[in-house]
């Protein structure tokens, strides 16, 4: 069982803090949610985490040992973003080449995404290119997952099978997902956590989302 967790963030833009108390733990074989209203800093947090965007102070650790400097190549994580992850020019055949993702998953779970392998994510519905670029950083090599709202743009029955496909992989690796839809996190995820005013929460019951502000009412 590997172990990926960061704490000690700090990000503010100007006099403006983002991130200033954060603590999330996520090991293999769990789905980790991340919940927090529009601008809390969910989208940020990846991102340093991940290792494209600079913070004041952070740590990032994999099972226990610091990640340092530029650690994207070492393929210990893999991350959606929350806007396009692939290139207007590139088709979907070339992106599972440049991912090492065998098509055969693909088709296993999503046999209609087929028909598009050879077309550029430019010429797709955004539904689809999102369910592309979703089960490619799922099916990459490696440990951990981030998954930046993961469902955006895709149909209810869509949802549900990529829900199945997200707990089926999670045997072999940790995932964390932040989406809106805060039902469908909060079905699938092992462990809860909310950032509010800077600060991460974890979450043991459903009355917290309202103690800290998340949500107004169940």
């Amino acid at each position: 069982m590997a172990t990926l967790e960061f704490d000690s963030l700090y990000l503010a833009f100007g006099t403006h803090r983002i991130l200033s108390s954060i603590y999330v733990k996520c090991t293999t074989g769990q789905v980790v949610g991340l919940l927090g209203r529009n601008g809390s800093g969910k989208s940020c947090l990846m991102q340093i985490v991940f290792g494209n965007l600079s913070a004041e102070s952070k740590s990032v650790r994999y099972n226990g040992t610091s990640l340092m400097g530029n650690y994207m190549s070492k393929k210990t994580i893999a991350y959606l973003p929350q806007f396009d992850l692939l290139p207007s020019f590139i088709t979907f055949e070339q992106a599972l080449k440049f991912y090492s993702v065998d098509k055969n998953k693909i088709k296993a779970g999503f046999p209609e995404l087929l028909e598009v392998l050879k077309r550029k994510s430019s010429e797709v519905s955004g539904g689809q290119r999102r369910l592309f670029e979703v089960l490619l950083i799922l099916h990459s090599q490696h440990p951990f997952c981030l998954l930046d709202e993961p469902f955006s743009g895709l149909m209810p029955v869509t949802i549900d099978r990529l829900k199945e496909l997200i707990l089926e992989e999670r045997k072999n690796k940790g995932i964390i997902i932040t989406d809106h839809l805060h039902r469908q996190i909060r079905t699938i995820a092992d462990e809860l956590y909310v950032l509010t005013n800077g600060t991460t929460y974890q979450i043991k019951n459903d009355e917290q989302l309202i103690e800290y502000g998340y949500l107004s009412e169940l």
